[in-house]
């Protein structure tokens, strides 16, 4: 725990690097207060089937980061921004060619409700 689930759009071209942005992810979230970096599993889903509302870029970039309940405003902030600014970066050549949106989700795991094995 935490997991960090990336999902893009199947035309933007840094796909290509998805394994690299995965690490950058982790390594950023890694540097958190009470993250531990063994426990971070980040992943990737790539969508083939869209649909964007008119007037936006026609593509995205979704960042769903599950943690584990307790952390205060200003740590889910800190770290929003944190993952955010990864993409940015990442997915520099699609936002500058105005075709993709980034967005990052923080969603808490009631800490009761989490299983793992070891």
């Amino acid at each position: 725990m935490p997991h960090l689930h990336l999902e893009t759009t199947a035309d933007l071209p840094e796909n290509a690097d998805i394994p690299d942005i995965l690490e950058a992810l982790g390594q950023d979230l890694a540097t958190r207060a009470g993250i531990d970096p063994a426990k971070i599993r980040a992943y990737h889903t790539l969508r083939s089937v869209w649909y964007m509302g008119s007037g936006g870029p026609p593509a995205f970039v979704h960042l769903t980061v599950f943690v584990l309940s307790g952390r205060d405003e200003a740590w889910k902030q800190a770290a929003g921004h944190g993952l955010l600014e990864v993409l940015r970066r990442h997915f520099s050549m699609s936002i500058d060619a105005n075709e993709a949106s980034l967005t990052v989700d923080i969603r808490e795991m009631d800490k009761d409700a989490y299983f793992r094995f070891p």
